[in-house]
């Protein structure tokens, strides 16, 4: 199911039983050109781990950055749960997914 209220994304995994595998056909390198760098530019320190997942900072004006990620994440990554949110503040990233997937989305950010 995907939710787009405008200031909120919320993009439940497609696949939530595949395997934990990300697809770098889709996550090639012209696909994320860039990608990581304008992220790590914005980021808020620090990650914060959750019991199924990560909650990721960014600065407010990220918000097409994080959008780009979400988007080409849910599509390699299909059994992840992504969220988007943003206010005044920053705009918050939610990764989560089902228990053995948390190890991976440790790794993805490092945690």
């Amino acid at each position: 199911m995907t939710r787009d209220r405008g200031d909120l994304i919320e993009l439940r995994a497609i696949a939530p039983d595949a395997d934990l595998a990300c697809d770098f056909e889709i996550a090639n390198e012209k696909a994320r050109a860039g990608l990581h760098e304008d992220l790590s530019r914005n980021l808020m320190p620090p990650v914060r781990k959750l019991d199924n997942g990560v909650e990721v900072r960014f600065r407010p004006e990220a918000w097409d950055i994080v959008v780009r990620y979400v988007e080409l994440e849910s599509r390699c990554c299909p059994f992840l749960d992504l969220s988007v949110q943003r206010d005044a503040d920053a705009v918050l990233l939610r990764v989560t997914g089902r228990p053995d997937a948390r190890d991976v989305i440790y790794q993805i950010f490092e945690v």
